[in-house]
């Protein structure tokens, strides 16, 4: 089989029979590839409209997780059974096109172990609203995912603008995070890192729904903490990669992989300091919440203590968020009053604003008789 689509899904009961009629459209020979579609508890008819879609379509795998925990305990689950020779994640409420078939393909005949391909970003009525950088390599070159991410910094966080080769993902044994909400960007930093083959296409071959109110756009406790988490993440694997440097001997190899740390150690950074700006939209409850999030799954005190963090970016702000719970607790009493009564008159003063150039736009011209 030449290629597994996985899709996880929580609650996509409006967006998944668009999600597999754009896999069925594909020209791909059913005998091609395989759908494994993980629903993640949904408590909407999710399942039972993929169950309806199976009926007619034999290659569609319906597994149910037993609890709740997010993308990445899925994606990993269907990573497990796959059968494809490339896996190829979609999120339920996206889409596929043809251009990832030709992907594929070219994966197939250069054997890589990843292959980007071109994505862009539409809202709900269909219009695109962002488009990826077309990247400089061309078409079929082969280079390696460390020159993907020097050269081309931050193009594209998410796993499913890349295709990526079953075997290389068991080789490099690296899952993604279950129970966050933040799973990928370090997959596939990890995954670029570690590719060795690795090409380009240039045509569409992904479509991303944005859609307000989804669990990526909203604001909670468990999301500004999954920030945290992500950057604590990153830099554990930016410590890997400076443990790997010392025992290299190349220095073609050693500067190239010292570029990669430091973008890693700045992605850590930003998703940190990300985490303790976003403290002030939260009420006192979910600051208590995402203190106690941190704690059971990271080492505040001990973080706070890093000296290559405190040469980034550290500030007075983010080394109280961090390492004192309850004098950021105290300052966030006084502070979110304050940033929510500004937030609300500045939104006044944009709507009385409008409000008066409609007025005027519709009051009726005066004509001065002589």
């Amino acid at each position: 089989m030449l290629v597994s689509f996985i899709i996880p899904s929580y609650n996509s009961a409006h967006t998944i029979i668009r999600c597999l009629d754009s896999i069925y459209a594909l020209s791909l020979q059913p005998s091609e590839f395989e759908v494994l579609f993980i629903d993640d508890c949904s408590t909407d008819d999710t399942c039972d409209q993929v169950a309806e879609y199976q009926s007619s379509h034999s290659d569609i795998t319906l597994l149910r997780q037993p609890k709740n925990n997010r993308q990445g305990a899925a994606r990993n689950r269907g990573v497990t059974i796959a059968k494809g020779e490339y896996i190829c994640f979609v999120d339920s409420d996206d889409a596929v096109t043809d251009g990832v078939v030709a992907a594929i393909r070219l994966a197939k005949e250069k054997q890589t172990d990843m292959t980007a391909y071109h994505y862009a970003f539409v809202n709900e009525t269909g219009k695109i609203t962002k488009e990826a950088k077309k990247l400089s390599f061309a078409e079929g070159q082969i280079f390696s995912g460390i020159d993907m991410q020097n050269i081309h910094p931050y193009w594209c966080s998410g796993p499913v603008a890349y295709i990526y080769n079953r075997r290389f993902l068991e080789d490099v044994n690296y899952p993604f995070c279950e129970g966050v909400l933040y799973e990928d960007s370090d997959f596939v930093a990890v995954h670029l890192y570690y590719a060795k083959r690795m090409a380009y296409f240039p045509e569409l071959g992904y479509i991303a729904y944005y859609r307000e109110g989804s669990t990526t756009h909203s604001t909670t406790y468990k999301n500004v903490a999954d920030y945290f988490l992500l950057g604590m993440r990153m830099l554990a694997f930016h410590e890997r990669i400076k443990d790997e440097i010392l025992c290299m001997t190349s220095n073609v190899s050693i500067e190239g992989r010292e570029k990669f740390a430091e973008g890693i150690l700045e992605g850590a950074c930003w998703n940190v300091e990300k985490s303790c700006k976003r403290l002030v939209t939260l009420d006192f409850k979910e600051v208590r919440s995402y203190y106690d999030r941190l704690d059971s799954m990271t080492n505040r005190i001990q973080i706070s203590a890093d000296q290559r963090l405190r040469r980034y970016y550290w500030n007075i702000w983010t080394s109280i968020c961090i390492r004192h719970k309850n004098l950021a607790i105290v300052m966030l009493f006084f502070i979110i009053p304050f940033y929510r009564t500004v937030k609300t008159i500045t939104a006044l003063f944009i709507s009385a604003r409008a409000t008066s150039l409609v007025w005027l736009r519709k009051r009726p011209k005066q004509t001065l008789f002589i």
